[in-house]
């Protein structure tokens, strides 16, 4: 699954292209990204994200809750009861690297994926 580096919008397969800020990507940005593992709070993952940023680590969330942006917005969750909320996705060759500084960080706040 690719990303925008810009926006980090979910790309199709084959674009060139950004569908949501125009960003032209090119083939050094064609990362291939892959979920890492699961936060269950939105406090832990703001801070995941902010973490794994300082050590210029590409992250993204995705949310599972039903939480939309900063503001919180409540959807109806389409998870299923006692999942995680959060899925943690990086580029594949940081996953070493950024599982080994989540689990310093957060500890047993998230869970790595099963390889």
């Amino acid at each position: 699954m690719a990303y925008c580096p810009v926006c980090k919008a979910e790309l199709m397969e084959g674009a060139t292209s950004c569908y949501i800020c125009g960003h032209e990507l090119n083939d050094a940005e064609d990362q291939q990204w892959v979920s890492l593992g699961e936060i269950e709070d939105k406090f832990s993952a703001d801070f995941a994200t902010e973490t794994l940023g300082s050590y210029e680590i590409p992250v993204v969330i995705i949310s599972r809750s039903g939480f939309f942006g900063n503001i919180g917005l409540p959807l109806n969750p389409f998870y299923k009861p006692g999942s995680a909320l959060f899925e943690v996705m990086v580029p594949q060759e940081y996953i070493q690297e950024a599982s080994d500084i989540l689990d310093m960080t957060l500890g047993d706040k998230w869970q790595r994926k099963e390889k």
